[in-house]
């Protein structure tokens, strides 16, 4: 069996590839999200407001794990992804781990800096393998597995999270999660090899010497690119942003105990965001062999079609009605997951992914995962005085979702440039 992609077609190698970052990914958001349904139970424990909570669960993490994305993608062009993996899941385990010990907000605050900096290593090293194992015709899929595995993440984190936070407190969950990472290091040492650069699309591998400042330079020049973003900050905004707060609203709204929200919710978000990714990328598999514009059109529709959704899952009079419309918020939502990575990934060279992928990730999850929680906390917290209450937390989520709808703005602007910009192979 190859460990090699052959430049055409995948080989039995190219899917354990890709589904061992897959797994890799699955993990990476155990250990996001597992405060979300924690955040309650430690409140009690350790007193905060919504804003200090939003700073948690959304600007501490996405600011180091933005800074950081941006030098540990540069390095993904230049070095050694697997080693850069290896370290990332080192790092994001430990400080997962360490959180457990927290006794004052600060330590938490801590604790979160160093898990999005381990975390940030992750998406340039995998979205860089991904493009070198995989042909363009199946990339739309690859990256929609690989999405997928953050959903699975998600629903096993709010899971196990309330579980062990009802039955062992919420300290063991933390300490739990932090372990999971061990058997992932060793299986990437053992089993995951580094793919020439750029052989999927004809790149020579001298763009691996490109320099930082004229390969942003270079990126910017591409009028797509940013557009492209911006649509992918919109999404995470709603998507991911809008999600660490939906437990706590839930757990407010209708009483729910951790373990309930965790279950519940986790298993509509990450059922849902699943079957949505999966679902999308194989439909823009077929889609896109007939009109590349396609990987801007799925994405574009599912951001408008989300939009009656998520106004069910915020003024539903029921915990039924609201699971079943958070299962449909995360089906639509992440239909355009795969499309938009492989839209930024097919107008890039080889040399410039990982840069690349590091610009994405740093205005996704700064503007997006980041700031989103924390302004959603900060209006919380005016609207309702201080109050911490489900009718303000409600508000502030009303507001939260009408970002999303951005996104298809922008890809319609994107779509003027987007077929002139493609990059099949760069001379030299």
């Amino acid at each position: 069996m190859s460990n090699e992609p052959t430049g055409t077609a995948a080989t039995p190698y190219t899917w354990y590839v890709i589904w061992l970052l897959f797994a890799i990914n699955m993990l990476n958001y155990v250990d996001r999200m597992i405060l979300a349904v924690l955040i309650e139970d430690i409140r009690q424990e350790i007193p905060m407001t919504d804003t200090q909570i939003g700073i948690l669960t959304g600007l501490a993490f996405a600011a180091f794990y933005s800074i950081a994305g941006v030098l540990i993608g540069r390095l993904s062009d230049l070095f050694s992804r697997k080693k850069i993996l290896m370290a990332g899941i080192s790092v994001w385990s430990l400080a997962t781990a360490v959180t457990g010990f927290a006794g004052n907000f600060v330590h938490l605050l801590l604790a979160r800096l160093f898990v999005g900096a381990g975390e940030a290593g992750n998406t340039p090293a995998s979205y860089s393998l991904l493009a070198d194992f995989c042909n363009f015709q199946i990339r739309p899929i690859a990256y929609a597995i690989f999405s997928s595995g953050g959903s699975i993440g998600l629903m096993v984190g709010l899971a196990l999270g309330g579980y062990l936070a009802d039955t062992h407190g919420w300290r063991t969950a933390f300490f739990a999660a932090g372990f999971m990472g061990v058997p992932f290091i060793l299986l990437v040492f053992f089993t995951l090899r580094d793919p020439e650069r750029g052989i999927q699309d004809g790149v020579e591998t001298a763009m691996e010497g490109t320099k930082f400042l004229p390969a942003v330079r270079f990126l910017f020049a591409k009028r797509s690119f940013l557009p492209i973003v911006f649509a992918s900050v919109c999404n995470a905004f709603v998507l991911f942003g809008v999600a660490q707060w939906v437990p706590a609203f839930l757990i407010r709204q209708f009483g729910l105990s951790a373990s309930e929200v965790g279950l519940y919710f986790g298993l509509a978000m990450g059922g849902g965001t699943a079957i949505g990714a999966i679902g999308g990328g194989l439909v823009t598999n077929r889609l896109v062999e007939r009109n590349v514009y396609w990987l801007l059109f799925v994405p574009m529709i599912a951001a408008i079609a989300v939009f009656p959704f998520y106004l069910v899952v915020l003024y539903g009079s029921s915990v039924p009605l609201v699971i079943v419309a958070v299962f449909a918020v995360n089906i639509v939502g992440s239909i355009g997951f795969g499309p938009l990575t492989a839209s930024m990934q097919s107008i890039v060279p080889a040399g410039m992914r990982g840069t690349a992928t590091a610009f994405f990730g740093l205005a996704t999850s700064l503007l997006g995962v980041g700031l989103a929680p924390f302004a959603i906390g900060l209006m919380s917290d005016w609207l309702g005085g201080g109050a911490q209450d489900a009718a303000s937390l409600q508000m502030a989520l009303t507001v939260a979702i009408c970002v999303g709808l951005g996104a298809a703005l922008f890809l319609h602007l994107a779509k003027s440039t987007f077929k002139p910009d493609q990059v099949q192979s760069v001379e030299t």
